[in-house]
């Protein structure tokens, strides 16, 4: 597999609580333009951008919460955030969902809502039965990406969950067909394509073992 260019000076590592809301911001402004998230949160990009400030607090904190939280730094600037939900805890449970409800309600009018609730319950019911990492978000800020920050941030992944629990595969979506090449090379293959809300979806697993290249 052909490594791209990679900052040296990257430093990997948990967010701390006080590092959450740079985390937000870079995942709002990261993936602000992906498919549906126009769908969902509107065309009009600075409104979707705002909206997507009040939604990701509610799905970084349950994503740490469940699992790992991560973040590449670059001396003391955030650059990256990878989340990762340890096996079985993807779905959330009610009270989980009850603690999302007003990040959802207050990141968008009633259309987006429902638009909403259908992307992520889509998702929610397309789940592998069987026990898996859940991968998600990965987001670069925009300023630095195609330096490789990506590239390392998942490889780090990919090790820390071998060594948690190797024999689990890997999991995750993603509205981008430029990204299922990307995690192709990561020995990932898509498992189905379903369409959500007129969008194409992706659903990609790893197998423990999976070669990349």
């Amino acid at each position: 597999m052909s490594r791209p260019t990679t900052v040296r000076q990257l430093t990997i590592r948990t967010l701390n609580q006080d590092e959450l809301a740079d985390a937000v911001a870079t995942c709002a402004l990261s993936m602000r333009d992906n498919p549906l998230h126009i769908k969902v949160f509107g065309r009009a990009e600075q409104k979707r951008h705002r909206r997507l400030r009040r939604f990701f607090p509610g799905m970084l904190a349950y994503v740490e919460r469940k699992g790992w939280l991560y973040g590449a730094f670059i001396e003391q600037r955030l650059v990256g955030v990878f989340g990762v939900i340890a096996p079985g805890h993807c779905t959330p449970s009610l009270t989980d969902s009850i603690r999302l409800v007003p990040y959802m309600v207050s990141s968008n009018g009633v259309v987006g809502l429902l638009r909403l609730g259908i992307w992520l319950g889509s998702w929610a019911k397309l789940n592998p039965r069987t026990p898996h990492w859940h991968l998600g978000p990965l987001a670069v800020d925009p300023a630095w990406q195609g330096q490789g920050i990506g590239w390392q941030l998942l490889e780090y992944v990919i090790e820390q969950t071998h060594k948690a629990e190797p024999s689990v595969p890997l999991y995750l979506e993603t509205d981008k067909e430029e990204n299922v090449r990307y995690y192709t090379k990561f020995g990932f293959y898509t498992v189905g394509t379903p369409m959500i809300l007129g969008t194409q979806s992706w659903l990609m697993l790893r197998q423990k073992g999976a070669i990349c290249g």
